[in-house]
């Protein structure tokens, strides 16, 4: 409870409340102790006690508001270092100027106190003293011996005339009062000038006993305001049995000569207290200076501190705002004080931070409906087939839509802001392409240019338009993939070909074959032995190309037809397999089947999917054959995800020599072939069926290993 109290006591307004009472006491009670310097000794520790309270008050909140001076300059705070100049420029200003006055006012108040002691003053009041007290010794040896000469006449007058007698003297001296007294203290009889005092005024115990003894009495006694002079003698005895008398008298003081006598006898007792309370007061007066200039000095210095602080809060704000401001925070706004140039400055601050919002939410509402624009935009290029990307006047990619990264097998989005020539680095096509934009560049107009590249899978074409951007600020180029477009027209130019040929060729085949058997069976039994043989040769030659005829016929047939696909879920490895098993009866030809962890189904045609099979089985068999190398085929299968769907991959690898490097993008086109015999549609037939089953297919040589015939088709589970 008690470090609860300190602590509560020790913060907020309470330290300072405390030290204005204080302060207000101590000027109270040094005001005192000036006005009255017979209090300045019973003041003096109550003075010092409640200074140095002050002093540690002062010196408490001082401290407290240092510390955290210091506090903020470690922390490096905004405006620390500004306060701490400030304070250190008051506090050396303080210190200077408080030294001076400080040394000047105790030189100052030694010698003004020494001055008091004067020794001319001192002789002087002496000789005033002096002066006032022989004045006084006249006047009052005059009126002794008047009052002895009453006492005379008193002395030689009868007791019943005394009263009418002492009346008349009493008139004629100009006595306040005169009186006749027994030694035994009783009064005989007065007479008193002043009709309001009715009881006559008893000279005390020690002026009868001095008369008693012999001796006259005469003195200067207060009375009120005023000064009086009393004097007593003893009535001479008219015979020794008469009882002892005595006269009493007083006499007025002038009141002029009791002014300045009075005066006088003041001034003289200040001016010994004084000097006796001299090497004191000066030690009291200097200490009683210290403590207040020591006081003054830290109550300056803690002013200095928070006249300081006070002048750098609004700078203080001011930076804290700029930061705010420099976070993004443009909501901030400062209270302005005063009408001064700081007050002026946050204002200022304030208005300009008002501007910065409004500019914020101008540009976020251009930035939304820009982010409207872009997204619209980007939606629809995302929906495009088309490849379109943007590059500006330096050649750099800034915008590409997902078509153009599938087209290319780049992901372009990944390598936005990167300059042509860096993604040219990225692979030979890509180089291509690029030559050709930049070429293109150097154009202010329009242009349009068909690209071929050598892709795995065979030969892709592009078709690309480039548009210049307004303001010369860079190109559009929108580009297609024609591949499919492409082969769809050259198929169906080559199966307009090859249906007319089957229909031209096919109709007179049968006629020559029917020819050559009936000349076969009529005239070889009518030649001669030795040239029957030779007849036999010859028809039966012209039997097999007439049959050779009749197969390529077929195949250009089944070329150039489209039939209706009689699509079916199959299993895969099923599918596989009862095909293999048709060409395991020559034990030198080795299969090999490498099944699919998962039960793939696939949808497809299939009379039209195994003539596929049959078509790539042949063809690796008769490739191997020709080569002289044995036949060892390896077919595999599995799910792959490709473009986010599922597929289904069929491989078929055999060990020959591989397909040539001239030939491997034309494999799949009508009438390509690297066999020494056939017409050169067995692949082109494959790629018809596979693209009308919604797939694709592409060869690979295996390098040494020999080469493949990959199948891709749209998996859906069953």
């Amino acid at each position: 409870m008690a470090i609860r109290l300190i602590r509560r006591l020790s913060t907020g307004t309470a330290p300072y409340f405390s030290l204005a009472v204080l302060l207000l006491v101590l000027a109270y009670l040094l005001s005192a102790a000036t006005q009255d310097k017979s209090r300045l000794n019973d003041l003096f520790l109550l003075i010092f006690g409640i200074g140095v309270i002050c002093l540690i008050l002062l010196a408490v909140l001082l401290t407290r508001g240092l510390y955290r001076l210091y506090r903020d300059f470690r922390r490096k705070a905004a405006g620390s270092r500004l306060t701490l100049r400030l304070v250190s420029l008051f506090v050396l200003l303080i210190i200077g100027s408080t030294s001076i006055v400080y040394g000047f006012s105790v030189h100052f108040l030694q010698r003004g106190i020494n001055s008091w002691f004067d020794v001319q003053v001192e002789q002087a009041l002496n000789d005033s003293l002096e002066l006032s007290r022989n004045a006084f010794g006249i006047r009052m040896r005059t009126l002794l011996r008047q009052t002895r000469m009453m006492a005379g006449v008193l002395s030689e007058l009868p007791d019943s005339s005394l009263g009418n007698n002492l009346r008349e003297l009493n008139r004629l001296s100009g006595a306040l009062e005169l009186s006749i007294w027994r030694t035994d203290g009783r009064i005989v009889v007065s007479s008193i000038d002043n009709p309001a005092i009715i009881v006559p005024d008893r000279p005390d115990d020690a002026i009868i006993r001095q008369i008693k003894q012999g001796e006259d009495y005469i003195g200067l006694d207060p009375k009120d305001d005023d000064l009086q002079l009393r004097a007593a003698v003893r009535i001479p005895a008219q015979s020794p049995l008469d009882e002892e008398r005595l006269l009493h008298v007083l006499f007025p003081v002038n009141d002029q000569l009791s002014v300045l006598g009075k005066n006088v006898q003041d001034a003289y007792t200040d001016y010994k207290e004084l000097s006796y309370l001299r090497q004191p007061l000066v030690t009291i007066f200097t200490l009683t200076l210290s403590l207040i200039v020591f006081l003054t000095v830290l109550a300056s210095i803690w002013f200095a501190v928070w006249i300081s602080q006070r002048i750098v809060a609004p700078l203080q704000a001011l930076a804290e705002g700029t930061r705010a401001v420099a976070s993004g925070n443009y909501n901030t706004q400062l209270t302005a004080s005063g009408h001064d140039e700081i007050g002026f400055l946050v204002r200022s601050f304030n208005q300009m931070t008002q501007r910065l919002t409004q500019a914020r939410n101008a540009s976020q509402r251009s930035h939304r409906l820009l982010e409207q624009q872009t997204s619209y935009l980007t939606t629809v290029l995302g929906s495009l087939s088309s490849g379109v990307i943007t590059i500006d006047k330096d050649l750099y990619l800034r915008t590409a839509n997902m078509a153009s990264s599938s087209i290319l097998g780049v992901n372009l989005q990944q390598r936005l802001e990167s300059s042509l020539d860096t993604l040219g680095r990225l692979n030979d096509n890509l180089q291509t392409f690029i030559l050709l934009i930049k070429n293109h560049t150097l154009e202010a107009r329009g242009w349009e240019q068909q690209l071929e590249f050598n892709q795995s899978k065979g030969r892709q074409t592009l078709m690309l338009h480039g548009t210049p951007l307004p303001g010369e600020s860079g190109w559009v180029v929108i580009f297609d993939d024609i591949t499919a477009l492409i082969q769809a027209q050259r198929h169906a130019a080559w199966g307009e070909v090859a249906r007319r040929l089957a229909h031209e060729i096919k109709n007179p085949l049968t006629p020559i074959q029917l020819s050559a058997e009936r000349l076969q069976h009529k005239y070889v039994s009518l030649v001669p032995a030795d040239q029957a043989d030779t007849l036999n040769k010859l028809t039966e030659t012209i039997v097999q190309q007439v049959e050779a005829m009749k197969e390529m016929v077929n195949e250009f047939s089944d070329y150039a037809r489209s039939p209706t696909l009689q699509l079916e879920w199959l299993a895969v490895g099923d599918l596989l397999r009862d095909v293999l098993t048709l060409y395991q009866s020559n034990p030198a030809h080795q299969f090999t089947l490498l099944n699919s962890p998962e039960n793939l189904q696939v949808q497809v045609d299939r009379n039209r999917f195994r003539q596929v099979l049959h078509n790539l089985l042949k063809n690796a068999i008769e490739a191997s054959e020709e080569a002289g190398m044995a036949v060892d085929i390896v077919i595999s299968y599995h799910a792959v995800r490709y473009q986010h769907r599922r597929w289904l991959e069929i491989t078929v690898n055999d060990q020959g020599p591989g397909f040539p490097e001239e030939m491997i993008n034309k494999l799949f086109e009508p009438y390509a072939t690297t066999k020494t015999r056939g017409t050169g549609l067995g692949l082109a037939i494959v790629k018809k069926i596979i693209e009308e089953h919604g797939g694709d297919v592409w060869a690979e040589n295996l390098g040494d290993e020999g080469a493949g015939i990959i199948i891709r088709l749209p998996l859906e589970d069953a």
